[in-house]
């Protein structure tokens, strides 16, 4: 099964205005049949989120793909918690200064995933919204690394591409926020996807996401869409 990851972020407008830099980071790689992506959203309100968005996305791919693919869920995000640690204190930065979300879903060649997620944001396919289920009122409540002390905060879980699930969507709350109905939006981006090649199909989203049709929209948007390219 041949894996194809599609990834865009646009500074929203009034950070453009404002002229402070993008605070989403998106990162994804392939290596030896297998894939990762990394999608974050750093805090707003934190002068240096966009430099924890950014290393958290870098780290949390290359670890997904560096270690064994069975490693337990704690191991792996106690590995790249401390390790964002380490990477800020290197550059003289409180982690409270950086907060950061962040998404992350890596896989194989045979459709198998796994994903994990701390605050804000979606994984959804057009079946399954990973990022929320019916029984609870709210998401993920607002919390990222630089906050969270807790394994619980993070939400886990593993899923298989197919035939009937030909892909992911991830994609940061600047998007999110404004859609009510998330499968059937993922549904429309896997579908429209699946038609053309992967060059239209990027500059497509990037056309999407600068003409966001929300009014008055001001956040920044990342979205990364995986997909079973046959």
């Amino acid at each position: 099964m041949k894996i194809s990851i599609l990834k865009t972020t646009v500074i929203g407008p009034s950070h453009s205005e404002l002229k402070i830099p993008n605070q989403d980071a998106v990162t994804s790689k392939k290596r030896n049949g297998r894939w990762a992506v990394a999608v974050a959203d750093g805090m707003g309100s934190r002068d240096l989120s966009h430099i924890g968005s950014k290393l958290a996305t870098y780290l949390a791919v290359n670890i997904c793909l560096d270690k064994s693919e069975d490693i337990s869920d704690k191991e792996l995000i106690t590995d790249i918690y401390t390790k964002w640690l380490a990477g800020l204190k290197d550059k003289n930065i409180e982690p409270n200064d950086a907060v950061t979300t962040l998404m992350v879903v890596w896989g194989n060649s045979k459709g198998e995933y796994r994903f994990i997620q701390l605050g804000d944001g979606v994984i959804c396919n057009s079946i399954i919204n990973h990022s929320f289920s019916e029984d609870e009122l709210f998401s993920n409540e607002t919390t990222g690394l630089g906050l969270s002390k807790k394994l619980s905060d993070w939400r886990i879980g593993r899923g298989r591409l197919s035939q009937a699930i030909s892909g992911l969507v991830l994609m940061t709350d600047g998007i999110s926020e404004d859609i009510e109905d998330h499968l059937g939006f993922c549904d429309s981006i896997l579908k429209r996807a699946q038609t053309g090649s992967l060059r239209v199909i990027k500059k497509n989203l990037k056309g999407l996401l600068h003409n966001w049709p929300t009014p008055h929209h001001t956040d920044d948007k990342t979205i990364a869409v995986v997909l079973i390219n046959e």
